[in-house]
């Protein structure tokens, strides 16, 4: 009897300890839990104040426009807030002129510059990648995030080819409070992944690989087995080296030497001819060998913008350094200072080919999101095509849709957006497509599945509210998240000054 006691009792308590690590709740409840508050990346004015202690950094993103099947709903307060404290990402896209990169702007005022807008103790430190092939010696614009230099309080600066300083400082010269510098590795930066990603060896994998490229892979693998019994860095030298005791064909080399020179041109310029230079006067070079790259460290209130603008540079090249410098951005410790990383215009060099350089950057953009909460990254995606990269749509945290107009953009759209059944603007998924065709300029339509919105309840006598009331007595919104519903949003105006307008004939 005693062992049947002491076997039920050992029951009990393994029942009790199991219990006590799981949380139970009905499938229905709908309750918002406080961490569910300080983690969503899109809330209301009546969610902010239900839940004020959670939302410690915010900013205005707009309002929500009144339709008509809204105007029959009370909405005690149109306005919608990013919330910079939640790491999140966003995918903006929209036909030219619709808003997309005003949208994008607005969203780093609120992450980078405290003003009227937001609520910023601690400002984030941004990165903007921009690559415009309509530029010439003559012609050119600027990046449209560039223009929040026009408060002292936000530090831009933009890192530019080599081969078209003097074009790029020219563009940005109108610009206060900005510096231009020249985007240049240095040599400790590099390592086997970078380098095979410089030299496009990702992009040509398997029986199509040429032989040069072998053999770059192999000298790339034993120079790094070398770091990791020495403990050192890659070095450019040794690399160099290393090739020249190749016995490598006049037309090996050809090809080599161009993707040679492309890496070269952004690096250290003494470092890439440390090798040659110091054999000829070794005493003479030592300080100029100190030279260093680009530094990389975060800043609070920092906006560097990485503009590859050049003739000399194709998209192609322009993805593989910017996964390069993304990748520099991220890994650099910050365990005090928030990060975002801005897409501007992204169409113009990623593309859905898994064969090019485009691809190196999207996996690189996907590891960022996938981890964005440990890391402390936000990262930001405005294009006009939003076929460029089907994952991205999958994993981005809230999606903004400005004006377009094409099937083919609504059907892509369509297969990776949560919407089912009636949006929040009272519109179905059929009609869905002739809301985005009536969007005005500055105006989108919200999709955040984890968006906290204060919902409307309608009472006996056919009112509706959005406050709950027990026993006559208000008792505080009644929230829920977006889900598969959409928000027809206006995006507010810039507090900096904005560069997008459009250039009309006089």
């Amino acid at each position: 009897m005693s062992e049947y006691r002491m076997e039920e009792e050992t029951k009990i308590k393994d029942l009790a300890s199991h219990l006590s690590l799981l949380t139970l709740s009905e499938k229905n409840e709908e309750t918002i839990t406080p961490s569910q508050l300080s983690s969503s990346p899109i809330f209301t004015e009546e969610v902010r104040l239900s839940g004020s202690e959670g939302f410690t950094q915010y900013g205005l993103l707009g309002g929500q426009v009144i339709t008509k099947s809204t105007a029959t709903t009370e909405i005690q307060d149109p306005r919608i807030f990013y919330n910079v404290s939640s790491p999140s990402s966003v995918f903006i896209c929209g036909s030219q002129g619709s808003g997309k990169s005003h949208t994008l702007s607005c969203l780093l005022e609120n992450c980078l510059l405290p003003c009227e807008a937001n609520a910023l103790p601690n400002p984030l430190t941004g990165l903007v990648l921009h690559y415009d092939a309509f530029v010439s010696e003559f012609g050119g614009s600027p990046c449209e995030a560039a223009y929040l230099s026009s408060n002292p309080d936000v530090k831009v600066r933009v890192l530019c080819p080599p081969t078209n300083m003097a074009r790029i400082k020219d563009i940005y010269s109108k610009l206060p409070n900005l510096t231009v510098e020249t985007l240049q590795l240095d040599e400790r930066d590099l390592n086997t992944k970078r380098m095979l990603d410089l030299m496009a060896v990702s992009s040509v994998q398997g029986g199509g690989m040429p032989l040069y490229l072998h053999v770059i892979t192999r000298i790339l693998r034993d120079l790094r087995i070398e770091q990791q019994q020495t403990g050192g860095s890659f070095n450019y030298a040794k690399f160099r080296s290393a090739i020249a005791n190749e016995d490598l064909t006049p037309a090996q080399m050809a090809p080599l030497q161009q993707r040679l020179d492309t890496l070269q041109s952004f690096m250290v310029k003494e470092q890439v001819l440390r090798k040659k230079a110091s054999a000829k006067n070794n005493a003479g070079l030592t300080k100029e060998n100190n030279k260093r790259g680009i530094s990389w460290s975060p800043k609070p209130g920092q906006l560097t913008i990485v503009d590859l603008s050049c003739p000399c540079v194709t998209a192609d090249a322009a993805c593989a350094l910017f996964t390069i410098c993304t990748s520099l951005f991220l890994e650099q410790p910050s365990e005090t200072v928030g990060r975002v990383i801005a897409l501007d215009e992204a169409h113009r060099y990623m593309n859905q080919s898994e064969d090019s350089a485009s691809a190196a950057l999207t996996e690189t953009l996907l590891t960022a999101i996938r981890v964005q909460r440990h890391i402390g990254a936000r990262v930001f995606i405005s294009t006009q095509e939003p076929t460029i990269s089907p994952k991205l749509l999958d994993l981005c945290s809230v999606t903004v849709v400005h004006r377009f107009s094409s099937p083919d953009w609504f059907r892509a759209l369509k297969r990776h957006l949560a919407t089912e059944g009636d949006d929040y603007a009272g519109a179905t998924t059929t009609d869905l497509f002739s809301n985005i065709l009536a969007l005005r300029q500055g105006e989108g339509l919200l999709f955040a599945p984890n968006a906290i919105v204060a919902v409307p309840t309608v009472t006996a006598d056919g009112s509706s509210h959005s406050v709950e009331t027990i026993g006559g007595k208000s008792v505080g919104p009644k929230l829920a998240m977006l889900g598969s519903h959409a928000m027809n949003i206006r995006v507010r105006k810039r507090v900096t000054a904005d560069g997008g307008r459009t250039v009309m004939a006089q």
